[in-house]
């Protein structure tokens, strides 16, 4: 039984470290959008980061390698997990990084709303407010009430959704199950799941060139070590925590995707995105200070 430590600086540098490879994987799906199927960027996504995972998994577990004792939370892991990936690959693809990244974040607010029932953790008056606050946030990212609003939001929006079910599964699993074993088994399953739907949907492979081939195995290999690090950080800290941090993938990405593609967020999208950090923020200040009266 692997157990649950309370570590919050290595859990917050896992958190980092995932940000930064999260960032990368990111740029490498939006840089091969129009050069790989959907399919394909999944496929290679998932199979490229399986022997780096297995390597890992055997050097600090062995024969344990593939051993969890609760598999009916390894099962929603995978369901949680692949369906983000799948939304968060699409928004990628069909959106500006900067507000998919945004989106996508603003997951701690619906671990906020989720939190009372499923993991029975109380929320006061400060976090609800944060939660509306958040929202707002969002209404003002996606901007719903324009005429010009593109559909592909929902991917975001989904994206952050099915984030939120993750966080708090990969909660409970770390309680009892080793992170690396978890990722394995995870991206195993989303290798197996790829190449059946390659097998049936084989007009949906392909590639451009070799160029694209490369992005894409270097894909597979970031999000292995962007998944290590995102797992793990569950061991060490609590989920609100772990999603509060990542919002620094925001501003990155925003940054980013302007100097790399000459991407531009509106004002709004803007104001949206630092409304639904601040809200985040104030989520993780609050449940830093919960821990901090619950050791006195």
């Amino acid at each position: 039984m692997f157990v649950h430590e309370k570590r919050p600086i290595r859990g917050i540098i896992f958190i980092i470290l995932s940000v930064i490879f999260g960032l990368i994987a990111g740029l490498l799906i939006k840089k091969s959008a129009q050069d790989a199927s959907l399919i394909t960027t999944l496929l290679y996504r998932f199979i490229f980061a399986v022997p780096l995972l297995l390597i890992f998994a055997i050097l600090a577990r062995g024969r344990l390698a593939l051993k969890v004792s609760q598999k009916k939370m390894m099962l929603l892991r995978i369901v949680f997990g692949f369906a983000g990936m799948v939304f968060w690959v699409l928004a990628i693809r069909n959106l500006p990084l900067g507000q998919a990244s945004a989106l996508f974040q603003s997951s701690a607010i619906f671990v906020t709303i989720l939190s009372p029932f499923l993991l029975l953790e109380p929320v006061g008056i400060y976090r609800w407010a944060s939660v509306l606050l958040g929202l707002f946030g969002i209404i003002l990212l996606t901007d719903p009430f324009s005429g010009y609003v593109s559909f592909n939001i929902i991917y975001g929006v989904l994206a952050a959704l099915a984030g939120a079910f993750l966080s708090i599964v990969l909660r409970r699993l770390g309680k009892g199950d080793h992170s690396l074993t978890v990722a394995l088994i995870y991206n195993t399953s989303g290798a197996i799941l790829m190449t059946i739907a390659v097998f049936v949907f084989p007009s949906e492979y392909h590639l451009e060139n070799f160029n694209v081939m490369r992005d894409l195995i270097l894909l597979g290999l970031v999000s292995a070590i962007s998944q290590v690090f995102f797992t793990g950080a569950y061991h060490f800290v609590d989920a609100v925590i772990v999603t509060t941090f990542r919002y620094l993938q925001v501003p990155l990405a925003g940054i980013t995707a302007f100097l790399l593609f000459a991407e531009i967020m509106t004002i709004n999208e803007i104001l949206g995105a630092v409304t639904v950090i601040t809200s985040c923020l104030i989520i993780g200040w609050r449940e830093v200070l919960k821990s901090n009266r619950s050791k006195l």
